[in-house]
């Protein structure tokens, strides 16, 4: 796979390369004389009467309405074969459950049946999530619709990632298109299809995840709104939406919108009447979530209205996420920058569930072609002319805002900088748009070096990693606890080891999940849940059970790590293995 990355990388050099000599000579003509006939300017070839003819009729017989539905047939082929291949196991891989995701979930199953988080915060605009308020709730408002419709499991836990994701993809396409042409837009909704970080986060539910589709949602809207004023409003929705995605969103989005505005300003494109309207609908959505962050910082006692409520969290930990806020910014900052550039341009290896190594985020072999295009973008956005140069402009602002995003957030990986992905992918499809557009017998080329790595990747995505996946996501362990969960019995003994030894927290998250946890039950407010009348905290214990806790004559179901399955004798229990955990029953109670 190093050998193929390595002739992939150097054959998209060698093209860029080749691109970069072609515009150099249509500027100076005299380069396209020394290098040959391929890299002569267009203005210096010759052309016969008869093909003079020949274009004219060809030109003749373009019908634009042809091409226009062409390019919607193709667009919709693309979207069809997104959802297709996503939808593959879309419930099993990947196997088992993110412990953040089924807290999700959990928080989604509550919200559903009691309009509550499972601590009982009445629509909360943040989760206290592990104790101090790390954990964004879109997903969870999202994922609510679905729990009504289908009940919780994977799926429909899974389900608003896939959508927003494939609505993200869209709102690409139509943010190049509308900026480069109906091709441009096309490839890039190709793009964004094949890319593996597109694919993978769309597949498994984690909060901050949508934070990425919801900024190019309100980018795609904010671009459309310098034609007609009315999607500038609308934009703001979806920016406002991003606040509640994810706490990053709490720094980039106001330092894009502060910049966007000034942009637009200088550039007559808005007047100050359209940013204090914009405003007032952002602040009108948001302000929840801005007035959690103002009673955290000055240290203010929760805030319960009728429509929501704004937490304190005593034990937050999220000044710890900026580099201001620690011991050592400047040596902090160095650390981001190195981070950021192994991450994101060399796209070294990150966490399982995020990238697999020799794919990366966006294929090793694309960073070339990434440069490229955010090297045309700014010639374009300094040289361009009307709608195409501030929409420019504006594609820039957001890459700067991202990478000061990456710089500023301590302990970079994809999940933390998933923001600037999409500027990349439309970086890399302006570019190879460009390219295919001055020679068209390269596309052939892409097609074959980006069709082998996703077949690639998708072979491997669907095998060795998916196999990897359910130790990392905690397949066995929820497998284990679903079946413990169906035997209804009067007491719990849940082993804290399934994430580390010792973590009991995550063992709680994950047990909730699987037995599809009642809000009311584990909050007190009733004792019956699942055949019996006995309170949660009497009921679940996630410690190990030793001493007189291994009992054979009462209606006790242990959850335990292999390792400690020594301490129960076959002949007083029954044991049934789920890779490393069993679920282990006195022999009188085994149904």
């Amino acid at each position: 796979m190093n050998v193929l990355n390595g002739i992939c990388l150097w054959m998209i050099i060698g093209i860029m390369a080749a691109a970069g000599t072609h515009c150099l000579a249509r500027r100076y003509p005299a380069l396209g004389r020394i290098f040959g006939r391929h890299f002569m300017p267009y203005g210096e070839k010759t052309v016969s009467g008869e093909d003079c003819a020949d274009n004219m009729r060809d030109s003749r017989r373009e019908d634009r309405a042809a091409v226009k539905r062409k390019n919607g047939l193709t667009v919709l082929l693309i979207l069809y074969g997104l959802i297709a291949i996503r939808s593959i196991g879309f419930g099993s891989i990947p196997g088992g459950f993110n412990q953040d995701g089924a807290m999700g979930a959990v928080d989604a199953l509550a919200l559903a049946n009691y309009g509550t988080d499972r601590f009982g915060s009445w629509l909360p605009a943040h989760f206290q999530a592990w104790g101090y308020g790390q954990m964004s709730v879109l997903l969870s408002y999202l994922t609510v619709p679905f729990i009504w419709l289908w009940g919780l499991n994977s799926v429909t836990a899974r389900l608003p990632m896939l959508l927003a994701s494939i609505a993200g993809a869209w709102a690409l396409h139509g943010l190049i298109r509308d900026i480069f042409g109906r091709r441009a837009g096309t490839l890039a909704l190709l793009c964004a299809a094949i890319a593996p970080w597109h694919f993978m986060q769309s597949r498994w539910a984690l909060d901050c995840n949508l934070f990425p589709h919801m900024f190019l949602l309100g980018l795609f809207f904010l671009n459309k709104g310098l034609q007609r004023s009315r999607y500038l409003y609308g934009s703001m929705v979806f920016f406002a939406l991003c606040m509640y995605a994810y706490g990053v969103s709490f720094y980039m989005a106001p330092v894009f919108l502060s910049a966007a505005c000034i942009a637009l300003l200088l550039a007559r494109k808005i007047s100050w009447r359209q940013v204090l309207l914009c405003a007032a609908v952002y602040f009108g959505i948001s302000w929840p979530i801005y007035g959690t962050m103002l009673i955290n910082f000055m240290g203010w006692e929760t805030v319960t209205l009728p429509f929501t409520t704004m937490a304190y969290f005593p034990d937050s930990m999220r000044s710890g996420d900026i580099v201001f806020f620690t011991e050592q910014p400047l040596a902090q900052l160095w650390s981001n920058a190195r981070t950021l550039w192994r991450q994101v341009f060399l796209q070294k290896p990150d966490l399982l569930w995020n990238a697999i190594d020799d794919f990366g985020t966006l294929y090793q072999c694309s960073m070339p072609l990434v440069l490229g295009g955010a090297g045309i973008t700014i010639r374009r956005a300094v040289k361009g002319e009307g709608a195409q140069r501030i929409s420019c402009v504006l594609l820039l602002i957001y890459w700067g805002a991202a990478l000061l995003t990456g710089l500023f957030i301590n302990n970079v990986n994809v999940n933390r900088i998933n923001i600037i992905f999409y500027c990349h992918i439309a970086f890399a499809s302006i570019a190879v748009y460009t390219i295919i557009k001055e020679w068209k017998h390269l596309a052939a080329v892409f097609a074959a070096v980006y069709g082998l790595l996703l077949v690639l990747f998708l072979n491997q995505y669907f095998t060795d990693w998916a196999q990897r996946m359910e130790t990392a996501f905690f397949a066995d362990f929820i497998e284990a606890v679903e079946y413990a969960g169906d035997l209804e019995a009067d007491y719990y003994y849940i082993t804290p080891d399934s994430q580390s030894d010792g973590s009991w927290w995550v063992s709680q998250i994950l047990t909730m999940y699987a037995v599809k946890m009642d809000a009311a039950y584990f909050q007190g407010r009733t004792d019956a849940f699942r055949g019996a009348e006995i309170s949660y905290e009497n009921r679940y214990h996630f410690y190990h059970a030793t001493g007189e806790l291994i009992q054979d004559n009462a209606n006790i179901v242990y959850v335990v790590r292999g390792d400690r399955i020594g301490d129960y004798e076959p002949a007083r229990f029954a044991r049934k293995q789920f890779g490393n955990y069993y679920v282990v029953v006195p022999w009188q109670y085994v149904r």
